[in-house]
């Protein structure tokens, strides 16, 4: 998928890519091919599965420790916060271990659960599961209807992006098996 067809496809759906402003580039400590990402193709400022992206809010990332005040859990100092789950758990780019995505557990003893390996591997992920909602809902059942090849192509999709995203206990893992559970 080239990157082109997720920044239309967000277009189409009237869904806004959030960016971080180009003035914030320079302080924010992070590779050049990922504030590239995100200060110029961006990440939708919600997208499911209740996910919210608030690039623009913040003058440079904040860490889980900071929002948190996390004494207990160094390794999350280094971590800059990107956007939110439903369950307003931050998602956070982890950059002690090669920037991959994370959202920090708040109920959970601030647990990290593996996300994607890099950024743009979630937007990709994030692009396909909200293309594969609208193409299987219908006006006449709340529930999405496909049958178990549609879903079985979904995470084969997954795997060919990112095979660790659909790892047990992962994010992705949960809201694909989420999937099958709430169809009609």
């Amino acid at each position: 998928m080239i990157i082109q067809d997720y920044i239309d496809y967000w277009e189409e759906q009237d869904i806004e890519l959030d960016k971080i402003k180009f003035e914030s580039v320079h302080s924010i400590p992070l590779p050049v091919d990922i504030l590239e990402f995100l200060s110029m193709v961006g990440l939708p400022t919600e997208a499911a599965p209740y996910l919210r992206f608030n690039l623009s809010t913040f003058p440079a990332f904040i860490s889980p420790d900071d929002l948190y005040d996390l004494e207990d859990r160094p390794e999350l100092s280094d971590w800059f916060i990107i956007g939110e789950t439903g369950d307003s758990n931050p998602i956070c780019i982890d950059p002690m271990d090669n920037y991959r995505i994370c959202y920090v557990d708040t109920e959970n003893d601030y647990k990290p659960v593996f996300m994607n390996s890099s950024l743009d591997k979630m937007a990709i992920c994030i692009y396909l599961y909200e293309k594969f909602i609208e193409n299987y809902s219908t006006e006449e059942s709340e529930n999405l209807v496909f049958v178990d090849a549609d879903w079985e192509y979904l995470k084969k999709q997954f795997i060919e992006i990112d095979p660790a995203a659909v790892e047990v206990d992962s994010f992705w893992d949960y809201y694909l098996e989420y999937l099958l559970v709430d169809r009609g």
